[in-house]
């Protein structure tokens, strides 16, 4: 009899038992962390400043350059912070709303119990009849379920959330990470949070009218341009309109970030919609080894068409292996970190020479456009996907990283010719590479 009730009363002490004091804590000890790697930044400015006017020579400049290479890391560092505090915000404040759900839904659900507790015993005590206290009973507790679907629509959101931010927190590099602490979700897990909202995303969409009928229409344009529909997907699936180049990519923090890559994935295009040309279509990937790290890295080019040829564009993925990996033969995760490469890629017509878009690393996280993933997608299915060439120039951590990428990218070219792939070498400060893939 109490089933429903019992049920409501867990969901809301599991709920109960996230602190918001701890994620407030959190969010200032980010930002007191900032405000000291501001005070660090401030004396080595002034520091530089008077060094300057004495250190002359080869030695003086390199130590100056130096200090300069120091000041920027604590402008980085800095911005992580800030923005990890808003994400422990974020999460306080959805905690705090779920709490908030939940303590009002183990009331009134308490309040049912009550009475249906005090139906029971009329009946016992010869009060009222069974025909009555049966149907209190059926809609006492139909009440209940309906707070119980409530209280876990509150969880789910307030789960959906984490995630997001939890995403953010853990790609952040240095002392951000140490303050994520998150346990890694499994993609099953992700997966499921990801369903769980497609209902509410489809209700964004079914409450306005222009929405509806761009949606039966197939222009995801005008839906992307909803800012409460475009927030949602980017929080949940990563992708986001880019209106001055009009294409889509997607963020650092997306769940692709969390599922890596692996061979299994390219056989899903059908499923997708996608017809695409890719550099491992017969199992000779683009990989080498760090001899130092005994890390494992892996290149992806992709491009061609999308959505059912309602879409083109085109993708260069970076991804890595750590040493001793227990993942599934084939599966990489997405580079994080340093291992992050900065690429400008193009999408062109072989034919004409016409560019029609180039993303120069929109969707990475901060300023330094790192990301493992550059995507650019274009809606238009009168674009011949056959004739679609890309090019790109890809800068990364070290001249090491890209010589090792450049032999690896020639090696791959010569062996496969109808590829139509060249490399070429660009420049050693940044370190640089370009191609053009022409197949």
């Amino acid at each position: 009899m109490t089933g429903v009730f019992d049920r409501i009363h867990d969901l809301a002490g599991q709920v109960e038992r996230g602190s918001t004091t701890e994620l407030d804590d959190r969010a200032r000890a980010c930002r007191t962390a900032k405000d000291a790697v501001e005070d660090a930044k401030a004396l080595i400015e002034s520091v530089r400043v008077e060094l300057s006017e004495g250190w002359q020579g080869g030695a003086g400049e390199a130590a100056l350059d130096s200090l300069d290479a120091f000041k920027k890391n604590r402008d980085d560092q800095a911005d992580d912070l800030e923005e990890s505090a808003k994400s422990f915000e974020v999460i306080r404040d959805a905690l705090a709303k779920a709490q908030s759900e939940a303590r009002d839904k183990r009331e009134r659900a308490d309040a049912l119990r009550t009475k249906l507790d005090r139906v029971w015993h009329d009946l016992g005590n010869g009060k009222g009849n069974i025909v009555f206290a049966w149907g209190q009973d059926k809609i006492l507790k139909a009440e209940a379920l309906v707070l119980l679907a409530d209280l876990q629509l509150a969880v789910t959101t307030y789960d959906a959330v984490l995630l997001a931010e939890g995403l953010k927190l853990r790609n952040k590099t240095g002392q951000i990470w140490e303050l994520a602490g998150s346990e890694k979700r499994n993609p099953a897990e992700i997966a499921a949070i990801l369903l769980r909202e497609l209902p509410a995303l489809a209700a964004l969409v079914a409450k306005n009218p222009e929405l509806r009928l761009a949606l039966l229409a197939g222009d995801w344009d005008k839906i992307m341009q909803d800012p409460d529909v475009a927030q949602v997907i980017y929080d949940y699936f990563g992708f986001k309109y880019d209106e001055n180049g009009d294409f889509y990519t997607t963020g650092e923090h997306s769940v692709q970030s969390y599922l890596g890559w692996h061979d299994l994935y390219d056989k899903l295009e059908p499923v997708i919609g996608a017809k695409l040309d890719h550099t491992s279509d017969d199992g000779d990937n683009m990989e080498f080894t760090d001899p130092k790290t005994g890390k494992q890295y892996r290149l992806e080019l992709w491009k061609g068409s999308y959505g059912f040829g309602d879409a083109f564009g085109g993708e260069v993925g970076f991804y890595t292996r750590e040493p001793g990996d227990d993942h599934p033969e084939g599966y990489f995760s997405a580079a994080q970190g340093d291992d992050q490469i900065k690429v400008t890629q193009q999408i062109y017509d072989k034919q004409t020479g016409e560019v029609y878009f180039t993303n120069d690393g929109q969707g990475a996280d901060g300023t330094d456009k790192k990301h493992f993933w550059n995507l650019a997608i274009r809606t238009d299915s009168s674009v011949n996907p056959d004739a679609l060439g890309q090019r790109a120039t890809i800068e990364v951590r070290d001249t090491d990283m890209r010589d090792r990428i450049y032999a690896e990218m020639t090696r791959y070219a010569a062996a496969h010719p109808d590829q139509h792939l060249t490399v070429t070498k660009g420049t050693d400060d940044p370190p640089t590479l370009s191609y053009d893939w022409r197949k």
